[in-house]
């Protein structure tokens, strides 16, 4: 409800909105929302040239692994497929493919979660921030194990668990960022922070993943029209069998949408954990969050 009243009490400020009140302690989804959007942009320049550096190493290496894989499936029959998925060379070379690129992954994530921060709160921004992203690698690599593993695992064998654990250990990469608690004491204080806000970042989530399989989606058919690749036509082996220049084209428009959503993932938490960290008074300057 606005608070329009001239004769307010000081403590009462005039807002058009309940929302744009500095003292307003609930949270605003809308807010949260649109700042999963803006964040992206908030120093877009070392987030440019990470997407471009992460890019150009993962054509690289995809490239790579995609001659080591062809190798491995024959003639990319069914039946050859199912017989290399059985080797130890089909998961070697797969896991060298895969788990580099997830670690960029969260490289671009982590500058996000320290820009988006950084002008959410209109705190200074971090020097050197490819740098600084990169001290949190690792760590935030275990809590993204850790996170998949229970996630996928409440989801099988008690879909509940998944519901709580979901959002309940989303904030964990900005309170390493933020907070440096460490692999485990930012699960935990992930959990505890989240206490009465899990509807409203399971809620951000969901929606993010809608888009996100959107952008996905746009992404591979735009990806398979521009290199003339059927995927969908019988070949098993279709993207594998691709020419160099057809997995520059294809690894370059998928890459780009990948990057948005992990952007978008991280910018979006981020605002949640500045919003519950504002609504609870855990950030010194709230009027310049609201602001």
């Amino acid at each position: 409800m606005a608070n329009t009243d001239p004769s307010a009490p000081a403590e009462q400020s005039n807002h058009q909105y309940d929302w744009q009140n500095p003292n307003h302690k609930s949270f605003d989804f809308g807010r949260v929302f649109g700042r999963s959007f803006t964040g992206i942009f908030a120093n877009f320049k070392p987030l440019l040239i990470a997407c471009l550096i992460t890019l150009a190493l993962t054509l690289i290496l995809s490239i790579f692994t995609s001659d080591q894989l062809r190798a491995t499936m024959g003639d990319g029959s069914p039946e050859d497929v199912l017989a290399a998925t059985t080797t130890p060379s089909y998961w070697g070379w797969s896991l060298l493919g895969s788990i580099p690129a997830i670690f960029f992954a969260l490289w671009l994530q982590l500058i996000v979660v320290n820009s988006a921060y950084a002008e959410f709160t209109q705190t200074p921004q971090q020097n050197a921030p490819l740098k600084y992203a990169i001290r949190f690698v690792l760590p935030m690599f275990v809590i993204a194990v850790i996170y998949t593993i229970v996630c996928t695992l409440g989801w099988v064998f008690l879909f509940i668990g998944f519901i709580f654990v979901w959002p309940g250990w989303a904030l964990a990469g900005p309170i390493l960022v933020h907070e440096k608690k460490g692999i485990f004491g930012s699960i935990g204080e992930a959990w505890t922070l989240s206490k009465g806000s899990k509807r409203w970042i399971f809620l951000l989530l969901l929606i993010l993943s809608i888009i996100s399989m959107v952008f996905y989606s746009v992404a591979m058919g735009i990806g398979l029209v521009s290199t003339g690749i059927n995927a969908f036509g019988g070949d098993t082996a279709a993207t594998l069998n691709m020419s160099i220049g057809q997995q520059v084209i294809y690894g370059a428009v998928f890459g780009l949408a990948n990057y948005f959503c992990y952007a978008l993932f991280a910018s979006g938490i981020t605002a949640a954990y500045v919003e519950i960290k504002t609504v609870k008074g855990g950030l010194a300057s709230v009027g310049d969050v609201f602001a």
